[in-house]
């Protein structure tokens, strides 16, 4: 019921920057023919599916509100390329035709960043959100079994703010769950 705005953001898209950012040639290309930092080209390979997908909604949300060089706008890095490593041949193969050279890195440059727009893109109202809301229903009551009554009472901020109360035990859960799986060093961006 906090949505304030909704942004749909192609497979295609962020399989493809997934090759652009995790190649030699995509790398060479944004340092030599765009001129992005290399350090930076160096992270955006940390970058997994879900993190470019909020990059792009970022990026779509930027330009709807006409955000220029002096706004600021945050995302989340939400999930890391390493759990993608085998996708990038599937994608040359499917989108590039086994082959991704300079052309593709460009193409892929211009559609999915430069071309970037503000297509599948929703500024909510109130109605909206509770038709969003709503989406959830199946999800929780029908699949989950969650009650009508435990899945209502999403609807009100009071449900959020409660589960602030819970983040140390959840933070303790997780540190558990790391320190057995080995999981527990991570690299931030």
């Amino acid at each position: 019921m906090n949505t304030d705005v909704v942004a749909g953001v192609s497979d295609r898209s962020t399989d493809t920057l997934m090759v652009l950012f995790n190649t030699e040639v995509g790398r060479k290309y944004l340092v030599e023919r765009r001129g992005v930092d290399a350090g930076l080209v160096a992270r955006l390979g940390d970058l997994g599916l879900s993190s470019l997908c909020n990059m792009l909604a970022a990026i779509k949300t930027a330009k709807y509100f006409d955000l220029g060089s002096d706004d600021v706008i945050l995302t989340v890095a939400t999930d890391g390329a390493a759990m993608y490593g085998s996708e990038i041949a599937k994608v040359v193969t499917r989108d590039f035709g086994n082959r991704f050279d300079e052309v593709a890195a460009g193409e892929t440059w211009g559609r999915a960043l430069a071309g970037a727009t503000t297509d599948h893109f929703m500024e909510m109202t109130h109605i909206d959100r509770k038709r969003v809301f709503n989406l959830g229903y199946f999800t929780w009551v029908e699949q989950q079994g969650v009650s009508l009554e435990e899945f209502s009472v999403r609807a009100k901020q009071s449900f959020w703010d409660g589960l602030l109360d819970l983040v140390p035990a959840w933070d303790a859960l997780i540190a558990k769950v790391n320190a057995r799986s080995g999981a527990g060093k991570t690299r931030g961006l």
